[in-house]
This record gives structure tokens, C-alpha cells and sequence, in this order.
């Protein structure tokens, strides 16, 4: 599946409306007005990447990570964040760049291969790591970082749709929830965010 044409993404986005799309909360606060920083108080999660290789979001600490729960087959709230992710990074210098990793979490367990979850990646500019994992592993991903989704069936080819978080989760040098992005952030203003947790303020 290709996304190169964009207009398409957003008609198919208005026609299927498979995703959920997150609502404005208060500086600091998550789902429900909590605390940022209740998110996975450990810091840590095991799931298997794109690679077929084993990944600890410690192997990453130093950097910021942007992680995102979607699936391969969405229709709109997916291709099109990755594709506002991609533009933050091409505003971003080569150093800042190398800082700052994208963690994409299937929730698709049943369809979504870690082959395919590759091949998906590489449609878009990001400095992207695929996951995947058993269904008890990644709900336990899910649930430590007070994400949801819900699989909804349809008439479709597909035979099912899946709603979905739809914000980024800032993790800071710590592992560390710090922000959350929503679906109508520009570009600027994560860019902005993101300079900002670099530089340590």
C-alpha cells in the first residue's frame, strides 16, 4: 500500500473514518486530565521490530521517541501522521534527526507481519521502528501508556477496521512521557516541542 498521493489518503479518510481522532486536553495531562507522568511509570516495554529483532525502549534512552499505536490497513488517522511526522523531520537539522526515533505499535497482531510492518515504514521519511509482538504483549503496551483501540467490524474487504488512539506520545531522554501531539498540531509547533525537550528545557 502506497500513500503517495495524499488526496487520495484524505478521501478515503472522510469515506471509511476507521480511526479515532483525539480530543484537546490541559498542558501536562493525558487521556481522561491525568498526569503525563503516570504514563509507564517503568519507562520500558519489550516488542519485537520490524527486523524480527528483540527491542527495549531503553535501548533507545538518550534519544526522544516518538511513539504513535496505529495499524498497517488504517485508512486515514496513520498514513497521514506519519506522513505530518515526516515533514517535522525534513525541518529538523541532520543532528537533531539522529535524536529523535519513531516508534510505530501495531495493534493489528493478526495481520500485521513484521514483514509488512518494514516494508510500510519505508514509505515515509521517518527515523522509523516497527513493533509488533503477541496480542497479551502489545495490550500490555497499550495499557501502560493509557491507549486504546477497538476492532470494529465492516462489509469491507478487509473485514475490519480498527479504532485507535491517534496521539503521539513525546518520550523525553528519560523514557519519560513529556507531551502528547494530537492529530491537529502543525508541523511548527511539534517542531518547536520537540527543539525544546532537545536542548533539556
Amino acid at each position: 500500500m502506497k500513500f503517495k498521493n495524499h488526496s487520495l489518503v484524505w478521501i478515503l479518510s472522510v469515506a471509511l473514518a476507521g480511526c479515532l481522532m483525539g480530543q484537546p486536553v490541559a498542558a501536562g495531562t493525558g487521556p481522561g486530565g491525568k498526569d503525563l507522568s503516570t504514563f509507564n511509570p517503568s519507562a520500558n516495554f519489550t516488542l519485537t521490530d520490524q527486523n524480527g529483532e528483540t527491542f527495549e525502549l531503553k535501548d533507545v534512552r538518550g534519544k526522544l521517541v516518538l511513539l504513535f499505536f496505529g495499524y498497517l490497513s488504517c485508512p486515514d488517522v496513520c498514513p497521514l501522521t506519519l506522513s505530518r511526522v515526516s515533514r517535522v523531520y525534513s525541518q529538523l537539522s541532520e543532528a537533531e534527526r539522529e535524536q529523535v526515533i519513531t516508534v510505530f505499535v501495531s495493534v493489528d497482531t493478526e495481520r500485521d507481519t513484521v514483514e509488512k510492518i518494514r516494508e510500510y515504514l519505508n514509505y515515509f521519511k521517518v527515523n522509523g521502528i516497527g513493533l509488533t509482538g503477541t496480542q497479551e504483549d502489545v495490550d500490555s503496551v497499550v495499557k501502560s501508556y493509557k491507549a486504546w483501540y477497538e476492532k470494529v467490524r465492516t462489509e469491507s474487504a478487509l473485514g475490519y477496521l480498527i479504532d485507535h488512539t491517534s496521539y503521539i506520545y513525546l518520550i523525553g531522554a528519560d523514557g519519560l512521557v513529556k507531551d502528547l501531539f494530537w492529530p491537529d498540531d502543525d508541523v511548527r509547533f511539534m517542531v518547536k516541542t520537540i527543539r525544546k525537550q532537545l536542548k533539556g528545557k
